[in-house]
């Protein structure tokens, strides 16, 4: 396990890294010491995949965001399987209002 010292100095090298494409190339420059060598693959990572910037201050504002919505789709789409007992039937959860809307657009009067 890594001592916090050294995690502290990998983060603060990631600053070095003016920008998103910087990090990007000194990751893709074979023979060169890159982030992810250095200790950060965990940022590396967030950074390509979350974020546009390497500028961490922005960070916990997004990744909050991404946690909500995460959160509530979780809850959403697992919510059967969380609670077993909870009716199962999908279609259950339509108002005879939503049917008829769907019919009316599927099939439109007077076309047939």
């Amino acid at each position: 396990m890594r001592r916090l010292a050294d995690a502290k100095q990998s983060w603060q090298e990631l600053q070095q890294y003016p920008s998103l494409a910087d990090l990007k190339e000194a990751v893709r420059l074979d023979g060169h010491i890159s982030a992810p060598n250095n200790g950060l693959r965990s940022a590396c990572w967030k950074a390509f995949l979350l974020f546009d910037s390497v500028d961490t201050a922005s960070w916990p504002r997004t990744l909050l965001s991404s946690r909500s919505a995460y959160n509530s789709l979780r809850l959403h789409f697992l919510r059967h399987i969380e609670n077993p007992y909870e009716q199962a039937d999908p279609l259950a959860e339509e108002t005879d209002a939503d049917v008829s809307s769907t019919i009316d657009v599927a099939f439109p009067r007077g076309v047939v």
